[in-house]
């Protein structure tokens, strides 16, 4: 079967406003959805004292504190995909259902829910509900189908905000494993809770570098990744749901690399700039490096490598079997070893 044509921008343009012609009502109401999800999620201040809305709030807590700053970019990424799906968007049958307007309305209600308890992580909840039940609206269930995935990455727009202070664990787990390495490599280190001494330079394991930070940015990579490589459900949340080892392994090869440049560089770098830097040069390398080798070891034709082995292991030994090696009766002749003169 193949692949739905890719319409350009005039030709997306013109089937949007014959869709507006021939379905005037719904293009209106579609309208009036979108004006008031901009108006209340955009511009309707009730947080912090009135000072802020929904879309305010979240925009100042996608930041470096928070390591959430990749939020700030999922929108123009949502647009883009969409995008991409622009030809099957308009190749498939509209059919509008009436279903759609019970997500919109649950969404509402998540908002109004949020305003009552000034808790605007709710209202981002209802977002992606709002926008699927107006697209199932619209162009029924087929056609909000393309909105499934656009929606659920929605749900990264959340600020996580308080949630690194319950990592305890994953510090120890990460100031352990640095030690054990430090060991193997005969390099002396003191590991005391979360704290890593460096020949008297003190590292402190904050919640920041346990992993759980990182694990948003690492999970909407790995999210994206699936997205665009994996074309089985189950393989893709099998990687999505190993996003937080993969999350472990790069905060721990990071921390490592912070110990190493301590002790043979510099401890002032190593806790200062390269402590910084160490996340775009340390961390997603060895994250995405393990999450793609993941996924080849989980896409590797199996069977065909175990049969493989198991051929070469039964294969006879065919060494001395040149008629060279043997007698006139078919015996084995003893092969005299390789004389050398010095």
């Amino acid at each position: 079967m193949s692949e739905p044509h890719a319409p350009s921008a005039g030709e997306t343009a013109a089937g949007v406003l014959a869709w507006m012609r021939r379905d005037p009502a719904g293009a209106v109401l579609l309208a009036l959805i979108a004006g008031v999800l901009v108006y209340f999620f955009g511009f309707y201040r009730v947080y912090m004292n009135g000072s802020q809305s929904t879309a305010e709030w979240a925009w100042s807590g996608w930041n470096d504190e928070n390591d959430q700053v990749h939020c700030r970019f999922l929108l123009p990424i949502i647009a883009v995909i969409l995008w991409l799906r622009r030809g099957e968007l308009m190749a498939v049958a509209k059919a509008p259902s009436m279903r759609g307007l019970a997500f919109v309305i649950m969404g509402v209600v998540f908002y109004v829910l949020a305003v009552r308890c000034l808790q605007p992580r709710i209202a981002i909840v209802g977002v992606p509900l709002i926008v699927y039940g107006a697209a199932e609206f619209v162009g029924g269930r087929a056609f909000a189908r393309s909105f499934i995935f656009p929606c659920l990455l929605m749900l990264f727009m959340v600020p996580i905000g308080n949630v690194i202070q319950g990592t305890v664990s994953l510090q120890l787990l990460a100031s352990k494993t640095v030690g054990m390495l430090c060991g193997w490599l005969g390099i002396r280190v003191q590991i005391i809770g979360t704290t890593i001494n460096v020949d008297g330079h003190s590292f402190e394991v904050a919640g920041g570098c346990s992993g759980i930070r990182s694990l948003m940015a690492m999970s909407l990579l790995a999210a994206l990744y699936v997205y665009f490589t994996q074309k089985e459900a189950w393989k893709r949340w099998v990687i999505f749901g190993s996003s937080i080892l993969f999350a472990l392994v790069g905060n721990i090869a990071r921390l490592f690399s912070v110990v190493l440049v301590a002790k043979w560089w510099n401890p002032e770098i190593a806790g200062g700039p390269y402590h910084d830097l160490s996340g775009l040069i340390v961390f997603f390398p060895c994250a995405v490096l393990v999450m793609v080798a993941f996924s080849n070891l989980l896409n590797r034709n199996w069977s065909k490598a175990s049969a493989r082995i198991a051929k070469t292991i039964a294969a006879p030994d065919t060494v001395s079997s040149s008629p060279a090696a043997e007698g006139e009766e078919g015996e084995r002749k003893p092969i005299s070893p390789i004389s050398y003169d010095y």
